[in-house]
C-alpha cells in the first residue's frame, strides 16, 4: 500500500477483497470450502491491523501426586495477514478479549464422565475473531504441525464418509462400525495433543500497523 491508498481502500474484515486469494479462518480451511454468500464492508479503511498471537500457559500433566501441572508454553507472536479494517470493526476485534484457560482446583466431569480440568469457556475458543490462533491449533512451527495438520484432515474425510452412510437407504452396519472406530482413534490422538497443550487456542491482539 502506497500513497493514499489507504484513503480509498475499503474496509477488509473477511478476507473477500483485493487478489482474492481467501483464507478461511486464517487459514485452517480451503477457499473450496467458502460459501455461496461473500459478506463484505463497505465502510472506508481507517487504518490496517494484524492479529497478533499473545501465548500463554496450555494444557497440563500429571504429577506423581496426580495433580495438574502446566506442560506446555506457548510464546506467541504468530501474525496474520495485513487487514485494511474500518473503525467499528477494528474496535469489534478489540473487544473482549479472550483470557488464556486456567487449570481449576478440582476437575468437573463432562457428559461421559471423563474429568475435565479447565472451565468450558476458557477451554473452547469462541466465534469471534480475536478468540482463537490457527498457528496455534494446528501447532505450527513445532514438531506436531504435519501430525495434527494430518489427524484433522483424517478426521474430517472420515466424518464426511460416515455421514454418507448414515443417509443411505440401506445401513451397511458393518462400514459404518469400522468408520466409528477409526474417527474415534483420531479423535483420540487429537484429544491428547489438546490434553498435552499442544493444540490449544491462544488469545488475539489486534495490533495497528499503519
Amino acid at each position: 500500500m502506497s500513497g493514499t491508498g489507504l484513503l480509498t481502500e475499503r474496509c477488509n474484515p473477511y478476507g473477500t477483497e483485493g487478489d482474492g486469494n481467501v483464507q478461511l479462518a486464517g487459514g485452517l480451511y480451503p477457499a473450496s470450502m467458502m460459501g455461496n454468500k461473500i459478506w463484505y464492508c463497505g465502510s472506508r479503511a481507517a487504518g490496517v491491523y494484524r492479529m497478533t498471537c499473545t501465548g500463554g500457559e496450555y494444557g497440563f500433566r500429571r504429577a506423581n501426586d496426580s495433580g495438574p501441572v502446566p506442560a506446555f508454553h506457548c510464546a506467541g507472536g504468530h501474525q496474520g495477514q495485513p487487514m485494511p479494517l474500518c473503525d467499528a470493526h477494528a474496535e469489534e476485534f478489540s473487544a473482549r478479549m479472550y483470557q488464556a484457560a486456567k487449570v481449576l482446583a478440582r476437575p468437573w466431569h463432562d457428559g461421559e464422565g471423563h474429568e475435565q480440568w479447565w472451565n468450558p469457556r476458557d477451554r473452547v475458543g469462541g466465534p469471534r475473531a480475536n478468540e482463537m490462533c490457527p498457528a496455534c491449533l494446528t501447532g505450527r512451527g513445532t514438531p506436531w504441525h504435519e501430525r495434527i495438520r494430518d489427524r484433522m484432515e483424517t478426521a474430517d474425510a472420515l466424518q464426511a464418509e460416515l455421514s454418507r452412510y448414515q443417509v443411505m437407504p440401506v445401513a451397511l452396519l458393518s462400514r459404518i462400525a469400522e468408520l466409528e472406530r477409526q474417527l474415534n482413534a483420531v479423535r483420540g490422538d487429537l484429544d491428547e495433543l489438546h490434553e498435552r497443550g499442544i493444540i490449544h487456542k491462544c488469545p488475539l491482539k489486534l495490533v495497528e500497523v499503519s
